[in-house]
């Protein structure tokens, strides 16, 4: 399991928080190794880092390091999570592994959010109360597993300090090559970030628009809203 999929937690400044999540994941996922990128946290670090950014690289650049480091293990997938979500249910690994290897148009798989999470704009992502598979028009990649090849077909993810429009590429190339993205309604974490200034959201969105504008020519292409 562990040459095949690339388990990995995104951390800054997470500290016992992190602890905590990495501890659940690992006592649930006994045959899972679970690593910690920690993207140079100048105070609380977690005590169970596995790989030490020197820079800070942004959730963005975060992610594409977590890929890298996927691609030097020889995974075949990544299991990507967010050091910001707070598991309200186990979270089976195994299971999730089970339900992309068994369905190879299926790209992306993610737990479902609870109701209280901070994704307003992704309704779909909200867990539904069955125990389901849903194909949706996107996901976000806080709790996540991805086909490595796939982020590959498209050359990768482009250069991005907060990383915003990542999921929307995903959403907008499994479209185009007729690939599937699904909620797994088994499992449900519970979103933690912390509210944005309307400075910060501004200059994000600056960034997204000026990369995917750069690589689309237009970005609102990729946007889950429109690309469906």
């Amino acid at each position: 399991m562990m040459d095949k999929v690339f388990c990995v937690i995104l951390d800054y400044c997470g500290g016992s928080r992190t602890d905590k999540l990495f501890l659940k994941l690992s006592k649930w996922n006994p045959n899972f190794k679970i690593h910690i990128l920690d993207n140079d946290s100048p105070s609380n670090k977690s005590n169970y880092i596995t790989h030490q950014n020197k820079f800070n690289s942004g959730v963005g650049g975060g992610i594409v390091d977590c890929i890298s480091l996927a691609k030097l293990n020889n995974s075949k997938y990544i299991l990507f999570i967010a050091n910001d979500i707070l598991p309200v249910t186990r979270i089976d690994f195994q299971h999730l592994l089970e339900i992309i290897e068994c369905n190879s148009d299926v790209i992306q798989i993610s737990t479902s959010l609870t109701k209280n999470s901070d994704k307003k704009y992704y309704p779909w992502m909200y867990n539904r109360g069955n125990k389901d598979n849903r194909i949706v028009r996107h996901a976000d990649l806080l709790c996540s597993l991805l086909r490595i090849d796939f982020i590959d077909s498209f050359g990768g993810f482009p250069k991005s300090r907060s990383g915003w429009g990542y999921d929307w590429e995903i959403s907008y190339q499994a479209k185009l090559q007729r690939k599937k993205i699904v909620v797994c309604d088994y499992y449900r974490v519970k979103h933690l970030d912390e509210k944005k200034s309307t400075t910060v959201w501004n200059k994000k969105l600056e960034e997204v628009i000026e990369i995917y504008n750069k690589r689309y020519g237009d970005y609102r292409l990729i946007m889950p809203f429109n690309n469906y």
